[in-house]
């Protein structure tokens, strides 16, 4: 379902807001796209009058208990992104060409869009051609095709042999999670230093404050400054500490049995059913597939094929993309 079905389906079944008023469109998106049940609470965010976000470095990060499981909740992003036709046109998503939204010319980055031309023998063929040569001509680009049904077949071929083979996916995934453990060792790295920081910016205002007690010193502007300041950079460590904790993320782990069984199941599904279900699970690996004159590349993201072959361990179908605008529902023209 959509935001908008399942805005209808919470209020047919007399589910009521806080407020006890029926659910909104907005209010159900909000509910869906609220980081907090993840444990991510932004405080300071917005500017009470104006409601204008408020730079990056007024706003404090704070950790709160988290209700929804990450991966789950980044799922419903992805779903989310997905089926908003202001991001995706649903031609994209539905469409006959199985590289709609994925294939784009290296030249000018634009997308490669379906032509068709007839031989001398009168056989219709069709092509993937550079929109932007298609509608300018060389002056917008000087473009480049490539028959639709070949290529379609070079880039299946080569995902399954290059990519979808157990030893692949394993090999790629083992280098994303070294550079994990990289990044973790700068983390606590950068922990270690921040907590010295605390620790001494603490120690320093205990000594003067200890130093007033006793008598050994009076509270002049000087001191107020210096107590001031020390203030501010132990809460500014303290604050950094906690924009780490919410940040950290426990690393996931994909059984061997898990990989091998995702690769064998994208190497049924990329090669055989209908376009549009082809397309789905393509997209879920693949960003986009560059073309130039001699050299076709396809570019993808490693937390992506990680975060999707996790997804396949829960679902062994994962649903396909799709999306309707339910134009002119009372069908009362362009029928």
């Amino acid at each position: 379902m959509g935001v908008k079905a399942f805005t209808c389906w919470l209020d047919e079944r007399g589910y009521r807001t806080r407020k006890d008023a029926r659910f909104g469109v907005a209010t159900t998106h909000g509910i869906l796209t609220n980081r907090v049940y993840v444990g991510e609470w932004v405080f300071n965010r917005r500017c009470s009058k104006t409601l204008a976000e408020k730079p990056k470095a007024e706003q404090i990060s704070i950790s709160v208990p988290a209700i929804i499981d990450h991966a789950e909740f980044e799922a419903v992003q992805a779903t989310l992104k997905a089926h908003d036709p202001r991001v995706t046109p649903a031609r994209v998503i539905t469409g006959p060409i199985l590289l709609t939204g994925l294939a784009t010319c290296t030249t000018c980055n634009g997308p490669m869009t379906l032509r068709t031309g007839t031989s001398r023998s009168g056989q219709v063929h069709t092509y993937y051609r550079c929109s932007t040569h298609g509608r300018m001509g060389k002056t917008g680009c000087t473009g480049c095709s490539i028959r639709m049904d070949t290529f379609d077949n070079l880039v299946i071929d080569r995902l399954i042999a290059e990519l979808l083979q157990p030893d692949r996916l394993r090999e790629l995934l083992a280098s994303l999670w070294a550079q994990r453990h990289e990044k973790a060792a700068q983390v606590d790295g950068r922990v270690a230093t921040l907590r010295d920081g605390v620790a001494g910016a603490e120690d320093k205002l205990r000594r003067l404050y200890r130093m007033v007690e006793e008598g050994m010193a009076d509270i002049d502007e000087i001191l107020k400054d210096r107590l001031k300041t020390l203030k501010e950079e132990r809460d500014r460590a303290a604050a950094a500490l906690d924009r780490i904790r919410v940040a950290e993320r426990p690393p996931r782990e994909i059984e061997p049995e898990l990989i091998e069984r995702f690769g064998r199941l994208m190497r049924e599904n990329v090669t055989t059913g209908e376009i549009p279900f082809r397309r789905a699970w393509l997209q879920a690996i693949v960003d986009r597939v560059e073309v130039e004159a001699n050299v076709n590349r396809i570019v993808g993201d490693k937390a992506s094929l990680e975060a999707t072959i996790a997804a396949a361990g829960s679902s062994p179908m994962p649903g396909v993309r799709s999306s309707e605008r339910k134009w002119r529902a009372r069908k009362d023209s362009n029928l």
